[in-house]
């Protein structure tokens, strides 16, 4: 055997030595139970808490201006022979600051969809679509069929000849997790004025629209023991309020509205009062009947704020002249951007939440001499379209 090959000898053996010393060792260590995955992942409860750690960053949401529009529509023939004013009339008003970005993100699909559905009541895709979709349908106080036409000039609203319906649409509240968007429907039917106000809920963390069911939890036993709360707080208000008693609630309202302090629960006219009352529940008082992803939101957020930019109805005898849905008018800022953007967290240049009502003016929508009146979330008596 010559030397070169005595060494490619040597050092095969040596490569064979250490394999097997490798080999053993860890026959070894596997025994003795403490072996490691070293590519094993974290356990999901880790991952779970470190995500709940994260702070997430928060953008500024942006709305369009205000946008107004109305269709004007006059019935051919009087009801009554040789008399003009008794011809049916229908006004039809949409005024909305509709969302354009919420947290970053320009993609609202589902935002836009549930909208335009309690907005307008349409399945329409696009806010255009659906607001043209609803004005082009006239509502009379009796069926029509097609003995109607559609003028420019708004004609003289009549008492029980004239029908006029409004749709608002516009930011009401925001924080760090929560937009809170407000859909009023007015209608004057020709002898009285109601108002029906609901609220739309939108994570815009998670960019996900919040059902009533994502809210309060679904239990027979824990609505009752709900309708009960709700009934301590009617009986706390009536303390304070003379011979204009509430009655008690007899179910859960559906329309709610999450606040800063806690949950208004929107009780239509002729519920509990012979207006609409709003009766607001503390969130610790709520606690046992929150679902535990909402109180998850509610332990992440901060930065609440209620928007300053009102919409207010217009009076029943408008006098506008808008034909079509094209024909918007838009009511700028002073600023000269075409939108406005709303900041989040502790930027807001707009007044903090206050449980207390504002009493601050604002004309009152009504087809009659008298004004119907409402309580607020203290029992006092205020009038609706005043902002919480």
């Amino acid at each position: 055997m010559t030397k070169k090959n005595l060494i490619i000898v040597i050092i095969l053996l040596s490569v064979i030595d250490l394999v097997a010393a490798g080999w053993y060792m860890s026959r070894l260590i596997e025994a003795s139970g403490r072996s490691q995955n070293l590519f094993e992942q974290r356990d999901s409860t880790e991952v779970i808490a470190m995500a709940d750690t994260v702070t997430s960053t928060s953008q500024a949401d942006v709305f369009s201006d205000m946008q107004h529009n109305t269709y004007y529509y006059i019935a051919n023939t009087p009801a009554i022979a040789g008399d003009n004013s008794s011809r049916y009339t229908s006004i039809k008003h949409v005024k909305v600051r509709w969302p354009k970005k919420v947290n970053g993100n320009d993609k609202l699909t589902e935002l836009n969809k549930e909208l335009i559905s309690q907005a307008f009541g349409n399945s329409q895709s696009q806010m255009k679509d659906a607001r043209y979709v609803y004005l082009n349908t006239p509502k009379f106080n009796k069926p029509m069929g097609d003995d109607y036409q559609k003028v420019v000039k708004a004609p003289t609203i009549v008492p029980t000849y004239g029908n006029v319906c409004q749709v608002l649409v516009y930011p009401y509240m925001t924080s760090q997790r929560l937009l809170v968007i407000e859909v009023d429907k007015l209608e004057y039917n020709g002898s009285t004025s109601i108002e029906n106000s609901s609220y739309l809920h939108y994570d815009r963390q998670n960019q996900h629209v919040l059902s009533r069911l994502d809210i309060l939890s679904a239990d027979y036993e824990k609505e009752n023991k709900l309708l009960k709360v709700i009934n301590k707080k009617i009986d706390d208000l009536n303390k304070s309020r003379g011979d204009s008693k509430l009655q008690h609630a007899l179910n859960v309202p559906a329309e709610v509205c999450c606040s800063k302090k806690g949950i208004i629960f929107l009780y239509k006219h002729g519920t509990i009062a012979s207006s609409p009352v709003d009766i607001l529940i503390d969130y610790e008082k709520l606690e046992p009947f929150l679902t535990t992803s909402f109180k998850q939101l509610l332990a992440n957020n901060d930065g609440y704020s209620l928007f300053e930019d009102k919409i207010s109805p217009e009076p029943v005898n408008a006098t506008r002249n808008t034909t079509t849905a094209s024909q918007t008018v838009v009511e700028k800022s002073k600023s000269s951007s075409s939108s406005k953007s709303y900041n989040t967290g502790n930027k807001y240049k707009y007044r903090k939440y206050s449980p207390k009502p504002r009493h601050t003016s604002r004309r009152h929508y009504s087809g009659v001499k008298s004004k119907s009146g409402r309580y607020g979330y203290a029992g006092q008596r205020r009038w609706r379209h005043r902002r919480r």
